[in-house]
């Protein structure tokens, strides 16, 4: 989000804040690419293809799952 002021029409102030990863979802790697045998019995079938089977880390900037920035831009 930003917000801009204006003093003169020279003059400008840009106040700025971002949020990331504000909902804490995980990001997932690793997908696997086995391929699934087929099980006589259809409850005990399972499913390994295409699931996730790391996560990445979520350490950005202040070692938590969530991170703010705020800052500012002067223009002359």
């Amino acid at each position: 989000m930003t917000k801009n002021f204006v003093y003169t029409e020279r003059y400008r102030l840009g106040i700025f804040g971002e949020v990331f990863n504000a909902f804490n979802i995980a990001n997932l790697r690793g997908y696997g690419s086995t391929l699934d045998i087929r099980n006589p019995n259809p409850l005990a079938q399972t499913y390994a293809f295409g699931q996730p089977t790391q996560r990445a880390l979520q350490t950005f900037g202040s070692a938590g799952p969530r991170a703010f920035q705020v800052g500012a831009r002067v223009s002359f």
